[in-house]
């Protein structure tokens, strides 16, 4: 049946071939004359021979769309009036959607970051998480344009998602609510009586003027050194990011480099210096306009880094308005830090690397009493219990075998909960065993070992 069906379909496309028609336009002597003049030829033989005939806009919006993919660059793209529109909200701050940065990492759509506090956040999004589908459209090998298209949406209104996260190796599908995303660029508080923090979210409008002014607020408030925290900073202009890092460079000296058509050039810094020492935050989420920043500080020694590698987005592109309506985003440059490092694909590795706590989903989820567990048996259950009772600051085996070390293990958690031993292993301890591990790992991730090392840092840098 698929053999006869199959002989079916090619004949009739033979057909079709063989009736075909050499249409077109005489040829032009110039490359790009007769390179329109195809595209014009294509639509006008779609226009008068395809049984829906051809949406002349669409049709533009489609070969200008394919021609920037065709180029292989992620980050050239264009967009029609709504979403240019929509592109500029975001990079001020402000947009309808589920409240995450994305990056383009070969043909993946990836969460660069989260926002704090956004559906993204809440619905347990995280930097690396690969964006498979929304709702239900495939995305592997579409542009982060594409996907902003259908990922935003009117407050109230939901889209899911099919995220695979390879740190894990899973995948899994999430239904988000969508709200109104307000992002207020620069967040300060003091640490304690010396030490300030200033969490700067994006490269926006914005973001200088509310950058001094932060650190202003916070010499008033007696600080006498800051945390800058970079993390989960998707970027923006790239002319903030100067202005930002001429706090801490010198004027006249390398704030980047960037190397494009022309050749190489260097943007240096206007000397706006703060007198604050500061140590970085930076972290997965890190990327293009906030790399720009730490890797400055970094090269001058201004401020030491502290966290895990960065995104490694390096090229600055231009953002254009067309006469025609809609704009265009277009790679110009890829840019170097002020000792010609690259960041593209690579990254900043931080002074210090430090991990943040994150929850190991296998060790975490809920354990079910799928059989008896009894002394001297071995199991795949076994394992579990012990990982959990093990996380909890027990000493069992970890070997799957139901030893004695198991067995003081369990008894002491049951004491400590006034459970009975008998059966030591019962529903009611897996029901509280349970609960205890979720508070611990709740607790635990909620450490932020990165921020305690900037904190002792910028403590040392007041002393000396």
């Amino acid at each position: 049946m698929f053999q006869k069906r199959s002989r079916i379909l090619l004949a009739a496309l033979s057909t079709v071939l063989v009736l075909g028609t050499t249409v077109g336009a005489a040829i032009a002597s110039d490359p790009k004359d007769q390179m329109f003049g195809r595209i014009r030829s294509v639509y006008e033989v779609v226009a008068a021979w395809n049984k829906d005939g051809a949406d002349v806009e669409k049709y533009t919006t489609g070969a200008i769309k394919g021609g920037l993919e065709a180029l292989g660059d992620p980050y050239t793209n264009y967009f029609s009036d709504q979403e240019y529109g929509d592109f500029l909200d975001s990079l001020n701050g402000s947009f309808s959607g589920i409240g995450a940065y994305l990056e383009q990492d070969g043909s993946y759509v990836v969460i660069a970051s989260p926002i704090k506090g956004t559906p993204a956040e809440k619905a347990g999004l995280q930097s690396g998480d690969r964006i498979l589908e929304a709702n239900g459209t495939p995305l592997v090998g579409s542009t982060t344009e594409k996907a902003v298209s259908l990922i935003r949406g009117e407050a109230g209104t939901t889209v899911t998602l099919k995220i695979e996260r390879p740190s894990e190796k899973r995948t899994f599908t999430v239904t988000i609510i969508r709200a109104q995303i307000s992002i207020p660029e620069v967040e300060t508080k003091m640490l304690d009586t010396e030490v300030g923090y200033l969490q700067l979210a994006s490269f926006g409008d914005d973001a200088v003027k509310s950058f001094y002014a932060g650190v202003d607020a916070l010499k008033s408030q007696g600080a006498k050194a800051m945390v800058l925290d970079l993390r989960q900073n998707g970027g923006g202009y790239l002319n903030a990011a100067v202005d930002i890092a001429s706090a801490y460079v010198p004027k006249g000296e390398p704030v980047l480099w960037e190397v494009g058509k022309s050749g190489k050039t260097v943007t240096n810094s206007s000397g706006r210096l703060i007198d604050l020492p500061t140590v970085v935050l930076v972290d997965n989420g890190t990327a293009s306009a906030s790399e720009i920043l730490a890797g400055a500080l970094q090269d001058v020694g201004a401020a030491p880094l502290v966290g895990i590698k960065t995104f490694g987005k390096g090229t600055v592109q231009q953002i254009l308005s067309l006469s025609g309506g809609g704009g265009i985003k277009v790679t110009v440059a890829e840019y170097l830090t002020a000792k010609e490092r690259h960041v593209h694909h690579i990254g900043l590795t931080p002074d210090y690397v430090v991990e943040n706590p994150k929850a190991d989903a296998e060790r975490i989820a809920p354990l079910e009493l799928k059989q008896l567990m009894l002394p001297n048996s071995a199991s795949l259950e076994v394992l579990n219990l012990q990982y959990r009772l093990q996380g909890l600051g027990y000493h069992p085996e970890t070997s799957g075998y139901f030893g004695i070390n198991t067995v003081d293990a369990a008894t002491n958690f049951a004491e400590e909960n006034g459970l009975s031993t008998d059966p030591l292993i019962s529903e009611q301890f897996v029901q509280i065993l349970n609960a205890k591990v979720s508070a611990h790992a709740k607790e635990a991730v909620q450490k932020d070992l990165q921020l305690e090392k900037a904190l002792e840092l910028a403590r040392a840098k007041v002393k000396n």
